[in-house]
């Protein structure tokens, strides 16, 4: 044990000093940003908080790290969607969350992620609508980070009985909801195909089923709906009192609701590739879908 002297003192600044980790000799080898991403959405409809929007409006993209590779590799962590959020949370900083990205700028994100970690270049597969031949191409991912989104339709509200319905696009913790449902729906229907259950068990699981796709389509118009301005001036943005109404009001307003989203949504450019089948020589034209699955397969 050693004697500390009765008047030894030290100083707040030696004090800090004697806190501090010695600095990393390997920190200058860590991790640095790949590519800069300008976001379709430029930074509009984000939560505050959710975004820190660097002065030049260019994100800085890092490829994924160890731990990153890891969470992709965790099935539960896949399945609810946090491991999506981990990933562009630790990819991109200047997101501080993912789960409120809005969708304009998921697939830019993801795409970016994967063009930081493993190059411009992605292999996809194909079938050719002519003669059915499956065939694998190479595509430049770099053609969907210059698209931009028309964003317009969302800036101005829709008119319903005196109401200003104010729209925006739905963000990333919907698309996850809208993910799982989407699966569970699935799992319930190939269950039904079982020949063990009674017919009573499957009408019952038929109206399950019929019942989350209600959930699930209400759902997806009320994270479409930024603000309600009622005719006396009311603004109303609590959730559950907008999908209390979406529930119970006329027919027409959810049809023009509807209607008015698509219209929104068709600036969002689609994402198409143009492949030659190599057995009959068939041009044709198909979507490239970047979604969860897409990403996650480069990972495995």
């Amino acid at each position: 044990m050693v004697d500390v002297p009765e008047n030894f003192s030290m100083t707040p600044e030696q004090i800090m000093q004697m806190q501090q980790k010695p600095e990393n000799p390997l920190a200058k080898y860590l991790r640095q940003p790949a590519i800069y991403l300008k976001l379709p959405s430029e930074g509009k409809y984000w939560e505050q908080g959710a975004l820190e929007m660097p002065l030049n409006g260019e994100l800085p993209v890092l490829p994924m790290s160890t731990r990153d590779e890891i969470v992709l590799n965790t099935p539960d962590a896949l399945m609810n969607g946090q491991g999506v959020v981990d990933v562009i949370e630790s990819c991109v900083p200047n997101i501080k969350n993912a789960w409120k990205m809005p969708l304009t700028d998921v697939d830019s994100v993801l795409i970016a992620i994967r063009v930081a970690s493993y190059g411009e270049s992605m292999e996809y597969n194909s079938v050719c609508p002519s003669c059915s031949n499956s065939d694998t191409y190479e595509i430049d991912l770099r053609q969907f980070l210059d698209m931009s989104a028309d964003i317009s339709g969302y800036l101005t509200p829709f008119e319903y009985k005196g109401m200003q319905v104010h729209l925006k696009p739905i963000d990333y913790s919907v698309i996850n909801i809208q993910n799982l449902d989407q699966f569970e729906q699935q799992r319930m229907i190939v269950t039904l195909n079982n020949d063990n259950i009674s017919e009573e068990e499957k009408q019952a699981r038929y109206y399950e089923i019929f019942r989350n796709m209600t959930r699930y389509t209400i759902k997806n118009v009320s994270g479409s709906i930024d603000r309600i301005v009622t005719p006396d001036g009311q603004t109303v943005t609590d959730i559950e009192h907008i999908e209390d109404f979406l529930e119970n009001s006329e027919r027409q307003f959810f049809s023009a609701m509807k209607s008015k989203m698509e219209d929104a949504n068709k600036g969002i450019p689609p994402k198409n590739v143009n492949n030659t089948c190599s057995e009959c020589k068939h041009e044709y034209e198909s979507p490239f879908t970047f979604d969860q699955a897409n990403f996650f397969a480069f990972a495995s």
